[in-house]
């Protein structure tokens, strides 16, 4: 799902806000590091391709994508989902029905479907499209504090 990724993060840079792509771990632990930018954030976007993705170390019945998702919703922040449609991933130079932790992944996806607000992919294009109409929605709110600007906070010395 690397041009999913690609495009949404070009999409939220273009409507003035700042992605946070999980998959770029630097020095700090993985999971150190989703936690901290998920409570960075002010929504929480999921992008379901057709795998499940890797599995925690001490876990195995529960991926990374998984664990950030739920986190997400227990920090109370927004979430919503692209799900990307079966048509398009046949498109795709994978067999996603013989992935491991295939019915894992159905079950995921099916709660997620089930919680959030659910936007379908056929092309990449979709991506902006929602983007461009959604992030200003959230961006509006009142609750979310969104990226401040350092000439914006008071003097803490």
């Amino acid at each position: 799902m690397i041009e999913e990724r690609h495009t949404a993060a070009e999409a939220v840079l273009q409507a003035g806000h700042i992605p946070a792509g999980i998959e770029q771990f630097f020095k700090e632990s993985p999971m150190k590091i989703r936690k901290r930018w998920i409570d960075e954030s002010d929504v929480y976007i999921l992008i379901l391709g057709g795998f499940y993705g890797l599995t925690l170390p001490d876990d195995e019945s529960k991926s990374y994508t998984q664990w950030e998702y739920e986190y997400a919703g227990e920090a109370d922040k927004p979430r919503f989902a692209f799900v990307v449609t079966d048509e398009a991933l046949r498109q795709k130079p994978y067999d996603f029905t013989a992935i491991e932790y295939y019915q894992e992944f159905q079950e995921f996806k099916q709660s997620v479907m089930e919680q959030v607000p659910i936007y379908y992919v056929e092309d990449v294009r979709h991506i902006k499209m929602v983007l461009r109409d959604q992030l200003p929605v959230y961006a509006a709110r009142d609750d979310l504090y969104g990226w401040v600007s350092g000439k914006d906070v008071p003097d803490v010395q």
